[in-house]
């Protein structure tokens, strides 16, 4: 198994765990009213998909390292506003802005179907996981 490929899973799954969490409610100050509840779980629904979109860029990153190719995630790749607005998106989100929500981040969550084309990316590299490694084979095995 190559452990470059490995690692580089490794990294879709940080960005898969956070997915996983991005609707979950949180406990909330019963003190607070409850239009503060709302907005203080829509917020952190929002930074919650600012993490998951940043951390499924450095899969884009590792992707092209590594020189792979998948005719669907490459399609997805080459459509360059996306992934340009993405990669401006994760520098707004991991290095320090003086702006709560940067204009970084507002161009990728600006462009029509952003939303549609980074699920799609998403779904994409798990297939191309499955395809690339045992992840089947090594779940049988580890049930049995």
């Amino acid at each position: 198994m190559n452990p470059s490929m490995v690692a580089l899973h490794s990294n879709w799954l940080n960005a898969d765990a956070v997915k996983v969490v991005i609707n979950t409610a949180l406990p909330v100050d019963e003190s607070y009213s409850s239009e503060l509840q709302t907005l203080s779980q829509l917020h952190s629904s929002f930074r919650r998909i600012s993490v998951f979109y940043s951390l499924l860029y450095v899969v884009v990153e590792g992707y092209r390292e590594l020189g792979s190719t998948d005719e669907k995630v490459d399609s997805l790749l080459e459509q360059h506003d996306f992934v340009d607005a993405l990669r401006l998106f994760r520098n707004a989100t991991f290095h320090y802005q003086k702006s709560p929500i940067p204009e970084k981040a507002m161009k990728f969550l600006e462009t029509e179907n952003s939303e549609n084309w980074i699920q799609d990316l998403h779904v994409g590299f798990r297939r191309y996981f499955e395809q690339q490694l045992p992840i089947k084979e090594t779940m049988e095995k580890l049930k049995a």
